[in-house]
C-alpha cells in the first residue's frame, strides 16, 4: 500500500513538472514571437520623421524670418498671457 502511495505522488510530481515545462516552452515561444513582431513600427518611424522635419522647418523659419515676425510674435504671446490670466476681459 505504501508503494502505491509513493507511485501516485511520483506520478503527480511528473505531471506537475511536465505542465511547468510546457508552460515554459509556451512562454519562450510567445516572447520569441513578440521580439520578431514588427507591426506598429512603421507608423512610429513616420511620426519620428515628421517630427524631425517639423523641428527643422521651425528652426530655419525662426533663423531667417525672426526679425520680421518678432513684434507680431511678442504681441501674440502677450494676448495669450492676458487670456490665460483672465485680465483685460471685455
Amino acid at each position: 500500500m505504501r508503494l502505491k502511495m509513493q507511485d501516485r505522488m511520483l506520478a503527480a510530481q511528473m505531471v506537475l513538472l511536465q505542465g511547468a515545462a510546457s508552460a515554459q516552452r509556451r512562454l519562450r515561444a510567445s516572447i520569441s514571437r513578440m521580439r520578431r513582431d514588427e507591426r506598429g513600427q512603421t507608423p512610429t518611424e513616420y511620426l519620428m520623421i515628421v517630427g524631425l522635419m517639423a523641428a527643422v522647418i521651425v528652426v530655419v523659419f525662426v533663423n531667417f524670418y525672426w526679425a520680421q515676425i518678432r513684434d507680431t510674435a511678442y504681441q501674440w504671446v502677450e494676448k495669450v498671457k492676458t487670456a490665460v490670466a483672465g485680465t483685460d476681459i471685455h
